[in-house]
């Protein structure tokens, strides 16, 4: 899988004013320092967070995970394996999905600047477990191959897992939608990531939901990831 930190070998160069910049201008922008840059990018995925929840705060319950994110977009060594995709779990309210969303856009904005586009695979696509499950009610098999035909497969993030229909029905043809897709992504874990947002224990809870299987190959897919703290809806 390829980093979106990979693409930059040297980031002591100025992040551009404009996604408009020309090439030229680009080349002519002053050196920053490693210490320069590396703010920026920080100041950027607290933006990206705001730009999905504006009244999002750092404050001691996600400073360190907001660190290992960091880390783990850039592909530096921290606490997160930098193989494997994010699954956010915890309580209702505690910001999980805010997280991904404002992750993406990050992605998204690192991926601008570094390429001068976003849609290279280096990004995610972002969906709910919801909307997977009337994708095969609505088409069913052929509506899951956006997430688990590697022809056309991306990189995917889905949220609200737990929440789906469980026996999602295609003429009568029931199959457990998300159970069906994570099995699929499995094979392919090596070439795209898959992140994950639920309120349920994926310990706990995933072998009722999604079966054994599954819930022994959730670490080998995840970092999986506690979200404490309280609501902040």
């Amino acid at each position: 899988m390829e980093r979106i930190g990979n693409l930059i070998l040297n980031q002591t160069k100025a992040p551009p004013v404009s996604n408009q910049l020309s090439s030229v201008n680009k080349a002519n922008q002053k050196q920053w320092s490693k210490e320069q840059a590396d703010m920026y990018w920080h100041n950027q995925l607290v933006i990206s967070m705001k730009s999905i929840s504006p009244t999002f705060t750092i404050d001691d319950s996600n400073r360190q995970l907001l660190k290992a994110l960091y880390q783990w977009i850039w592909g530096m060594p921290g606490i997160l394996d930098l193989d494997k995709g994010l699954l956010l779990h915890g309580s209702i309210g505690v910001g999980k999905s805010t997280l991904l969303k404002g992750l993406q856009n990050y992605a998204a904005k690192i991926a601008r600047y570094c390429i001068g586009g976003a849609d290279a695979g280096l990004t995610f696509q972002f969906t709910s477990a919801a909307e997977i499950a009337l994708q095969f009610a609505d088409k069913g098999i052929t509506g899951l191959n956006q997430y688990t035909d590697r022809s056309c497969m991306h990189n995917l993030a889905i949220d609200e897992v737990g929440r789906e229909p469980m026996d999602a029905k295609y003429f009568g043809t029931g199959i457990n939608a998300i159970q069906t897709v994570l099995q699929l992504r499995y094979e392919q874990r090596y070439c795209f990531y898959t992140h994950m947002t639920t309120n349920l224990d994926p310990n706990t809870e995933f072998p009722g939901r999604y079966g054994d299987y599954i819930a022994d190959r959730v670490k080998e897919m995840f970092n999986v990831v506690k979200i404490e703290g309280k609501s902040r809806r």
